[in-house]
């Protein structure tokens, strides 16, 4: 049988329980009943096991759900919230670094930000599964239209920090923390799928981007990926799917250039306000940026 489409991985079983992919299920009990659980509210909790040979029959989540799917990228990626828990699925390269290898990485260097505990992880059938604690607090994308202009600026001096701090890990190539494939395909002309790490050195160096160096970043900081937690001070960073080591100019262009980092809101004026800031703000701190040369050598122009 051919597995559901990425964006379809969670099915329902029943009210309390669910398949994920054709090899796992998630039960919602009274207390944990394996090894992997965590919080569901109201004193509840979810498990997951792996699923019997014979599998159960299962339908779409209804649209009344109340397992939200938070993100949808078609046949590229999902994710799903389980009570304390965010549930991804991926198609990924089967060269590419893991997330949770990457999460491994940045919290042994104690960082001052806050990332997500991976609660279980693994490779089946070409999809990469990941299962990770959720960060307490509100995404800055949702707190964003309520903030005072001194609030917005302090957020962008408080990234624009964590670029600094993350930067100052080195590597010496562009790729992921381990070494392989850095899944960052902007690196790459538009429509290319290469992002070997020679693949991608080529590239830099055809942009005239400072190769002596690679600084290790984010590579995908919107407001979506920033969690403001209610304790003072508490500051989140998720989504690490993409981070890796990169020339300097790539942190300042990314944000110049991606509208993937845009606010998502209704007002089409403020959708870049965030990555203009930032940006901006980088330009004082000595960040350089190579956006116009950037634009050209993707679509091709040049």
């Amino acid at each position: 049988m051919a597995a559901n489409p990425v964006n379809q991985s969670v099915r329902e079983i029943d009210q309390d329980s669910w398949l994920l992919g054709d090899r796992f299920t998630l039960s919602k009990t009274d207390s944990p009943v394996s090894d992997i659980s965590w919080g569901a509210g109201n004193g509840s909790f979810y498990n997951l096991t792996i699923a019997t040979e014979r599998l159960p029959q299962s339908r779409a989540l209804a649209e009344t759900s109340h397992i939200p799917k938070v993100h949808d990228a078609g046949g590229a990626s999902a994710v799903w919230l389980f009570g304390e828990a965010v549930v991804k699925v991926k198609v990924i390269d089967p060269r590419a670094t893991r997330e949770h290898v990457t999460l491994d990485y940045v919290r042994s260097k104690s960082p001052s930000i806050v990332i997500p505990d991976v609660l279980f992880r693994t490779d089946y059938n070409g999809r990469y599964y990941i299962i990770q604690q959720k960060l307490p607090g509100s995404t800055l994308a949702s707190l964003w239209p309520t903030l005072n202009n001194d609030l917005k600026q302090g957020y962008v001096s408080r990234i624009a920090g964590v670029c600094e701090e993350l930067g100052a890990y080195l590597g010496d190539g562009i790729y992921g923390v381990d070494g392989n494939h850095l899944a960052d395909l902007y690196l790459s002309p538009r429509g290319s799928k290469d992002s070997s790490p020679s693949t991608l050195l080529r590239n830099c160096k055809a942009l005239n981007m400072d190769c002596s160096k690679f600084h290790f970043y984010h590579c995908d900081l919107g407001p979506g990926s920033i969690i403001i937690g209610p304790a003072f001070g508490s500051f989140g960073i998720i989504d690490w799917e993409t981070a890796g080591f990169v020339p300097l100019e790539r942190i300042r262009t990314k944000f110049r250039v991606s509208s993937g980092i845009d606010l998502p809101c209704d007002d089409p004026e403020m959708h870049p306000e965030w990555r203009r800031l930032v940006q901006k703000y980088l330009g004082t701190q000595g960040y350089p940026e190579i956006a116009d040369q950037w634009m050209a050598w993707w679509m091709g122009e040049s």
